[in-house]
């Protein structure tokens, strides 16, 4: 579906542009949000799974919030479009996203800001190997 940015007024405060706006009204907003699991293990339950989320700094990431704003979330993923003209505008590709008036940044480094994480670039493990290096890559 083609979008265009043809609506000269929007409702700013929710949305980054125009074209944002449209895109929320004719493809976000009547999509399904999958919710999040958390991880809910009693205190004498698998303690090599609490160690690892421990050790790895996940316990905010294993625990997401209970109640969630459905609209935010579609407000969310609505406003993380860029246009060609952002792209020109910021060299490429932006992690920023803008809920309610308030720009977001979801940038791997705020991400890792975020989570209380020191990891940069590629850090998968498969049993202490880089899945990059089992394909030989």
């Amino acid at each position: 579906m083609a979008l265009s940015s043809s609506i000269s007024v929007f409702d700013n405060h929710r949305f980054k542009t125009a074209f944002n706006e449209e895109f929320y009204n004719t493809i976000v907003k009547n999509k399904k949000v999958i919710i999040e699991c958390c991880v809910d293990l009693d205190d004498d339950e698998y303690p090599e799974v609490r160690e690892e989320i421990a050790l790895r700094g996940w316990r905010r990431l294993s625990a997401p919030k209970q109640e969630i704003s459905i609209d935010l979330i579609r407000e969310f993923y609505a406003n993380a479009i860029i246009t060609e003209e952002e792209m020109e505008e910021h060299g490429g590709h932006t992690y920023r996203s803008f809920v309610k008036g308030v720009p977001i940044d979801f940038s791997p480094k705020n991400i890792r800001t975020v989570m209380r994480s020191n990891m940069e670039g590629e850090h998968w493990s498969t049993k202490g190997t880089n899945p990059a290096e089992k394909a030989g890559t």
